[in-house]
């Protein structure tokens, strides 16, 4: 694949994700992994047991999704990339539209991406 594609497409990708983290109640500076890579590494879960799971149940799901491309903890290292980055929590219904937007978008990221992960690893 040509370079000045692959970063076209790396970029497209990117904003799509920001604007389902806006959605979702994000900052539509950063992306829905590095929130949800921020609050389930770094919310304890002494202090907000409830909020800890939901967290952490998301991070499952994405880090499942993208494992072919960058293997395990995809969110820590999306939300520890991000340096610079101010993340919201959103409120209980921003929260549940996030969860929706990962619940009906990762399952067919994961399905594309194992299914092209072979092409992944050749070319690495």
């Amino acid at each position: 694949m040509h370079y000045e594609y692959q970063g076209w497409m790396l970029a497209v990708l990117i904003a799509f994700d920001q604007f389902g983290n806006a959605i979702g109640g994000g900052n539509p500076d950063s992306t829905i992994s590095a929130r949800v890579g921020h609050f389930s590494e770094f919310t304890s879960r002494k202090d907000f047991p409830v909020k800890y799971s939901y967290w952490k149940t998301l991070e499952w799901i994405i880090d499942l999704s993208f494992y072919p491309i960058d293997g395990a903890r995809h969110c820590y290292q999306a939300a520890t990339a991000d340096i610079h980055g101010r993340y919201e929590r959103g409120n209980d219904i921003t929260q549940f539209v996030l969860s929706m937007i990962i619940f009906m978008v990762c399952p067919l990221i994961a399905i594309v991406l194992w299914l092209l992960s072979p092409f992944f690893r050749s070319s690495g």
